[in-house]
């Protein structure tokens, strides 16, 4: 039977809010690397994880495998729609270029909002949470990947590692200096548009691997427990300034989009620039 339009929108609001209730980290089965969302990483390294603390071997996946570890993964992948049309963009572009500026490498590509990144922008929206720094992190769908971390194979673009969430996951993967990555929000003329927020950086491969997942990680503070995470309540009472360098309470931070892609080689000591356009439609 075919609905009227008060009943389609009555059933996404039922929708949307029925999926606030829910942990905005869900597991993920049947993906062999994926990044580790939430900031029990170091437990979850110290209990689960054979290899803690150990470079990996080129392609070992054992560090990955375990049962706790899939249950913090990202937010499977899907495509961010309200069921009236609104959707938001991930266009991604990765250049890998040789240590003299020599292009090697260009892919560009779309990617699709993880489960966690419908959370902060329903918080965004509500005002109960605010945004704090951000992320780009890339790695291998299977092999070694281009970054060899402490713990992991992830390469980590950050504005600073001091900062969630690149303090939640510096330690454990290969992260790029500070002032890696730059943000800009673009409004248009008088606030006309286009409207676009762009990330934007770079970092240098350690080891000869692939890109194959690629991970945009966004943090933000609310008034709610993040560890474990609870459902924020009320009006944010932290600033977005102060959220930025927040580290306690810790703020709430994972996957905001993510995306498999077709392998892009890369090799020891080459540069990988990427920019990452967020956009709504």
């Amino acid at each position: 039977m075919r609905r009227n339009s008060r009943q389609q929108t009555a059933g996404t609001i039922a929708i949307i809010m029925a999926g606030c209730m829910v942990s905005l980290f869900s597991a993920e089965s049947g993906r062999a690397q994926a990044i580790p969302p939430v900031a029990s990483v170091k437990q979850v390294i110290a209990e689960e994880v054979p290899h803690a603390g150990q470079a990996l071997a080129p392609g070992d996946p054992s560090t990955l495998a375990s049962p706790a570890w899939r249950k913090l993964m990202g937010g499977e992948t899907t495509e961010a729609s309200t069921g009236i049309g609104l959707k938001v963009h991930g266009h991604w572009i990765i250049d890998v270029k040789d240590a003299d500026g020599k292009l090697t490498q260009h892919r560009d590509f779309e990617n699709s909002l993880s489960g966690g990144g419908g959370g902060f922008l329903v918080g965004m929206l509500s005002g109960a949470l605010v945004s704090g720094d951000w992320m780009v992190v890339l790695g291998a769908s299977s092999g070694s990947s281009p970054c060899l971390g402490p713990s992991f194979q992830f390469c980590g673009i950050v504005r600073s590692a001091s900062t969630y969430p690149g303090l939640g996951y510096c330690g454990v993967y290969l992260c790029s200096a500070n002032n890696g990555l730059t943000y800009t929000a673009n409004y248009g003329t008088s606030f006309g548009g286009p409207y676009s927020y762009v990330l934007s950086g770079q970092i240098t491969a350690n080891q000869t691997g692939t890109i194959g997942v690629v991970y945009s990680i966004f943090s933000a503070c609310g008034n709610n427990s993040f560890n474990p995470i609870t459902n924020p309540s009320g009006v944010a009472t932290v600033s977005p300034s102060s959220c930025v360098t927040q580290t306690s309470p810790q703020p709430l931070y994972g996957p905001f989009t993510n995306a498999n892609i077709t392998p892009v080689s890369v090799t020891n000591g080459q540069i990988i620039q990427v920019t990452v356009t967020i956009t709504f439609s």
